[in-house]
């Protein structure tokens, strides 16, 4: 219940979540019928279907099979360090009788979540939780053999007993994730705390006032990123003029988007030409958090 709650806050919001929740199933039907339904699937993919999904419909292990090679690292058995497999017989050597490290007692197959044999080499169903490797080195160090029998290892590593090397692949993977990372901290900090969006009215001209003013309706949309609310204004900076709300003030939630509209009152004698570009200032108390260029129509001088 704790996943599913997680997974509908993800989709509606924690704000929406706590209004279905607290209201009971009464008040919100269709949000407690979801609910009972994500839970009781929750609940059948863990209790019943793990393995399945691992195996069947989860897709990274099709993903995987079409991206390895020889060089790529995953958890691995030393097929060379340990057949032939044998029974432990204690004080008995091993090497001089031809057998191998690996004892076959089968602990790693016990300990796979997927139910697979890590001896018969990489298979689909392996989800690399190296589950295998804790329980064979355990192993070894019961009956004083080094670790690593299983461990992450390539197949060029043990088949040709080459130790592990950077490969071009993994100096060009590595290239592409360091690219990306450095995009998203870049993001991350360049990130403003709320984002406005101001467009002019499709399909209304501009409009002469009384006293010769031109005026322009414009719509507006601001999203609240921060945890806080907060009381935002409009200031025309470029030319002189002034902005008159339609509605009210936008009311900034946390975390919330709010919408308006508003007249921009410019003087056609500071037009010359039918559009001209004007600066919006946005303001939170008194800070200018956002400066937004748009056109404005009116006529020609």
């Amino acid at each position: 219940m704790l996943i599913m709650h997680t997974f509908m806050a993800y989709l509606v919001g924690v704000n929406e979540l706590w209004e279905i929740t607290e209201g009971g199933p009464s008040e919100n039907t269709a949000g407690f019928i979801a609910m009972v339904v994500f839970t009781g699937l929750f609940y059948g993919v863990f209790s019943k279907m793990s393995e399945q999904v691992c195996t069947t419909i989860c897709p990274y292990g099709r993903l995987q099979g079409v991206l390895l090679d020889k060089q790529s690292v995953v958890v691995a058995y030393d097929y060379q360090r340990g057949e032939e497999r044998a029974k432990f017989r204690k004080d008995e050597d091993r090497q001089a009788v031809g057998k191998g490290d690996c004892i076959d007692c089968k602990q790693c197959v016990f300990v796979c979540p997927t139910g697979i044999d890590i001896r018969n080499g990489t298979q689909l169903e392996c989800v690399n939780c190296t589950a295998c490797i804790d329980a064979c080195d355990s192993i070894m160090d019961r009956i004083g053999k080094p670790r690593g029998l299983v461990r992450y290892a390539s197949e060029e590593n043990i088949a040709e007993n080459k130790p592990f090397r950077f490969t071009t692949r993994m100096r060009a993977y590595s290239g592409v994730l360091s690219m990306l990372l450095g995009v998203l901290i870049t993001l991350l900090l360049i990130r403003s705390d709320f984002e406005t969006t101001i467009l002019r009215t499709p399909g209304i001209l501009y409009q002469e006032r009384e006293d010769g003013m031109i005026t322009n309706l414009y719509q507006v949309k601001m999203v609240n990123k921060t945890n806080d609310p907060m009381d935002v204004r409009f200031e025309l900076l470029e030319p002189q003029g002034e902005i008159e709300m339609v509605g009210g003030e936008i009311d900034l939630v946390e975390q919330g988007i709010g919408e308006g509209a508003f007249f921009v009152i410019v003087d056609p004698d500071l037009m010359e030409k039918m559009s001209t570009m004007i600066s919006i200032g946005v303001y939170s108390g008194d800070n200018l958090v956002e400066t937004i260029d748009t056109k404005f129509l009116g006529p020609s001088n």
